[in-house]
C-alpha cells in the first residue's frame, strides 16, 4: 500500500507504509551443502520457500529465495554458519499472464532496469506472484500502483 504524507513543508509525498519483501541469497560451493541439502534443512526448521531460483556456474550454485519468516532463515544460517545476503525485492500479484506482460511493459516504458525476475511457487486462489529487483524499486513500486498493478509485502506471504 502506498500512502500521502506531508513533509514540514506541506508538501506531498508518497510513502509505501507495508514491510518490503525480503530475498535471500546463498553462495552454495558445493563442497559444504548442496542446493537440494539446504531447501531439505530449511523445510526441516518450519521454514517455508515461497519462491525459488537458482543459478549454477562452474564450482558454485547461488540460490535465491523468499520465504513466509526471514526471521527464521536469520536464525537457521547463523546456527548452520551460512553466509547470506539480503536484498528488499518487489513482490506483484496479477490474476493472469498478460497481467504479468503488462508489468514488464510498465517497467520498461518508466526507462527503469530490470535486473531479474522469478515466480512464486504457489499463490492463493490461482493467482500468479512474481519477484521482481529492478535499479529503483520504489519508483517502480509507485508506477505499478498508478497502473493498478497490486504489489505484496512480506506481511501479505507471511503465513
Amino acid at each position: 500500500m502506498v500512502a500521502s504524507v506531508k513533509d514540514k513543508t506541506d508538501q506531498v509525498i508518497m510513502k509505501d507504509v507495508f514491510n518490503p519483501i525480503i530475498q535471500f541469497s546463498v553462495l552454495l560451493d558445493g563442497k559444504n551443502m548442496s542446493f537440494n541439502s539446504m531447501l531439505k534443512a530449511l523445510s526441516a526448521e518450519d521454514i517455508s520457500i515461497l519462491a525459488v531460483s537458482f543459478l549454477e556456474n562452474f564450482e558454485t550454485s547461488t540460490i535465491r529465495f523468499v520465504v513466509n519468516y526471514p526471521d527464521m532463515v536469520r536464525k537457521f544460517c547463523s546456527k548452520n554458519a551460512i553466509s547470506y545476503h539480503e536484498t528488499k525485492v518487489l513482490g506483484i500479484e496479477v490474476d493472469s499472464i498478460d497481467k504479468v506482460a503488462q508489468v514488464v511493459n510498465t517497467i520498461f516504458a518508466a526507462e527503469v532496469k530490470m535486473h531479474y525476475m522469478y515466480s512464486f511457487l504457489v499463490r492463493p486462489s490461482g493467482r500468479i506472484g512474481i519477484i521482481l529487483q529492478t535499479e529503483n524499486n520504489e519508483f517502480v513500486t509507485n508506477v505499478l500502483h498508478q497502473t493498478g498493478i497490486k504489489t505484496i509485502s512480506q506481511n501479505d506471504i507471511g503465513r
